[in-house]
């Protein structure tokens, strides 16, 4: 008999995948209530930082040769 290749690897890849963009996602919306419920928080900038950086690590995840069609600052 044959081996058939199901592609279960590529199906297992493609769900981490899938879950890891949904925590990104979920960070991100998480930080910027954050941002916007505590403006003066001195924590402010640390959370700009992150947000930016949890950003750039969704879009890489989500298109790697693509770029961020987000404006800076947005």
């Amino acid at each position: 008999m044959a081996d058939v290749d199901t592609g279960a690897p590529d199906l297992e890849a493609g769900a981490e995948l899938e879950r890891t963009l949904d925590r990104l996602e979920a960070r991100m919306e998480a930080l910027q209530l954050s941002m916007r419920i505590r403006r003066t928080s001195l924590r402010f900038a640390l959370w700009r930082h992150d947000l930016r950086e949890t950003r750039e690590t969704w879009f890489r995840l989500l298109d790697p040769d693509g770029q961020d069609p987000t404006p800076e600052g947005s």
